[in-house]
């Protein structure tokens, strides 16, 4: 079968009931996963013998997809900052704002030698993965309540080969046993709960709402307290980063600026939206 006639199938069949950007997407990372078809033999049209199996396998993809379920959590794994990570319901599927996030340090930060890094809320454990691939001579620190998703953490740094430290704890209702850090980073819940309205059912009925969604009434608990920590446990000089709800970037500049950080600043993402904010102790 030639290769683009394949995509255009697979595109033509989830275009029913995704928009047709996102189709293209998922037909793209199928291709990739059950076929080995890169864009570039689609490109050129190359030609492939589709097995009995794989029609099988194709047809039990699109039924999920149909379903509801994420492509993400069907194929077991995803992308992110040019690394394989492994996905399943107990941590949030990376979004392209977390890859900006952590490029935003990095870009920040060209030399992390013997300087130590704390991801509070670590999920996938994509953040401090990547920053310990990227900086290899820093120490890496990640935090999480749940034990599900540092077991999903600990697969990932074991499969990218990684060396992070993680902790279990509620920063909530716990303090954190933490030398001075140089560098503490969190993309914490920071949904709003009037804000399930709006969204997909398949992002909040296949992902743990504790990590995504925050009461209407207490939107900023988890800045604030990461804040207080955060200064706390950072040497003089040393800087917090935050992804954010686009709605409060001012709110979580004002919070951070009380308890004493100093330059801080809020940024767009791609998409113009404020969505980080960071500041020095």
């Amino acid at each position: 079968m030639n290769s683009k006639t394949l995509l255009n199938n697979i595109k033509s069949s989830i275009a029913e009931f995704e928009q047709e950007s996102e189709a293209e997407a998922i037909s793209y990372l199928i291709l990739e996963d059950l076929f080995q078809l890169s864009r570039m033999d689609v490109l050129v049209e190359k030609e492939i013998e589709v097995s009995l199996s794989e029609e099988q396998k194709l047809e039990s993809i699109l039924s999920e997809l149909k379903n509801g379920r994420p492509i993400q959590h069907i194929l077991g794994k995803v992308e992110f900052y040019g690394r394989q990570f492994l996905v399943n319901p107990n941590v949030l599927i990376p979004r392209r704002e977390t890859e900006e996030l952590v490029h935003l340090i990095l870009e920040n930060h060209p030399d992390l030698s013997e300087q130590m890094v704390v991801d509070i809320g670590t999920g996938s454990g994509i953040i401090p993965i990547t920053i310990a691939k990227e900086r290899k001579h820093c120490e890496v620190f990640a935090v999480d309540i749940s034990s599900s998703a540092l077991a999903t953490a600990k697969r990932n740094a074991l499969l990218n080969h990684a060396n992070v430290s993680f902790i279990q704890a509620d920063i909530l209702e716990e303090d954190l046993e933490l030398p001075k850090s140089n560098i503490w980073v969190s993309n914490p819940p920071y949904v709003l709960e009037k804000e399930k309205a709006e969204m997909q059912s398949k992002v909040f009925d296949h992902e743990p709402s504790n990590a995504l969604f925050v009461p209407d009434h207490d939107a900023l608990i988890f800045y604030e307290r990461i804040s207080l920590l955060a200064f706390n446990h950072l040497v003089s000089g040393g800087e917090l980063y935050f992804e954010i709800n686009e709605q409060f970037g001012r709110e979580v500049k004002k919070l951070m600026e009380d308890i004493g950080f100093q330059e801080v600043k809020v940024m767009g993402d791609m998409q113009g939206k404020d969505r980080f904010v960071y500041g020095r102790r």
